[in-house]
């Protein structure tokens, strides 16, 4: 068994005295794709920010690719706060699709995709260009590449921000609700493109989704989020047929309208 490629070890969030994660242990394979359910308010959406360094940790560590994410190694051997440079260093490891794009308004398609290569990975025009035009064709955008923003459909944006995403070849590609802002005839084009992703099976995968049939059928394991805890830890069939907690049960009948054992 190798190494996990992200390893949550106690973590603990608190935003003043409101707990919202609670001693969470977790831990996420090399190309494994896992999907979280719960309801909202449950804690799936800052446990994917404290892997992005958008919110700060409170008491636990993460891991990533073995190294210490909020936290680094001192000439004893103990554990202190990360650096700047050092939490820069390990995040590069992880993009986030948000579900309301922040693209540039003001740059093309092909600007917003090459925008962070050449700034943060210290990229030559001409590569990242390059390697921008060949992830849009992937997501189908090769078309768009020289129109802005507005011009789009909100499915096209979202395929964007994906594109955005992968050009930085992370090793981990966090989905945060990534259809929740679109129009239910837009759903599907984003989501064919997710699983076109996660076909390939080279990236792990953190998708954060209300889009039950959706998690069956990409997910290798489905965890279920409630009250700051995962409650439950499975593969999809387990899950989402043999429920075993009464929370898990009520979640299901409410958003899949089935009967559940």
């Amino acid at each position: 068994m190798t190494e996990p490629i992200v390893k949550y070890n106690k973590v603990t969030k608190y935003f003043d005295d409101l707990q919202v994660l609670d001693k969470i242990d977790f831990e996420i394979q090399q190309g494994e794709k896992v999907a979280l359910i719960g309801p909202s308010g449950s804690g799936k959406t800052t446990f994917a920010r404290l892997l992005m360094t958008l919110e700060e940790i409170t008491d636990g560590t993460i891991e990533v690719e073995g190294e210490y994410l909020w936290h680094e190694k001192n000439e004893k051997g103990e554990l202190s706060p990360a650096s700047t440079e050092h939490l820069r260093k390990v995040r590069s490891n992880v993009g986030m699709v948000f579900q309301h794009f922040h693209l540039f308004p003001h740059m093309t398609v092909l600007e917003n995709i090459i925008e962070a290569p050449i700034t943060v990975k210290g990229k030559k025009k001409k590569e990242a260009t390059k390697q921008g035009k060949e992830i849009l064709d992937k997501v189908g955008l090769l078309d768009k590449a020289d129109v802005y923003p507005a011009q789009l459909s909100g499915g096209q944006k979202q395929r964007v921000a994906i594109a955005r995403a992968l050009v930085m070849e992370p090793k981990v590609l966090i989905f945060d609700e990534p259809t929740s802002a679109l129009d239910p005839e837009l759903v599907g084009e984003v989501l064919e493109v997710i699983k076109d992703i996660a076909d390939q099976g080279e990236t792990s995968m953190l998708l954060i989704t209300h889009e039950m049939d959706f998690a069956k059928e990409v997910a290798d394991r489905i965890a279920f989020f409630d009250d700051g805890k995962i409650v439950e830890d499975g593969s999809p069939s387990e899950i989402l047929y043999n429920p075993k907690s009464t929370r898990l049960k009520e979640f299901l009948e409410r958003f899949m309208n089935t009967q559940t054992p």
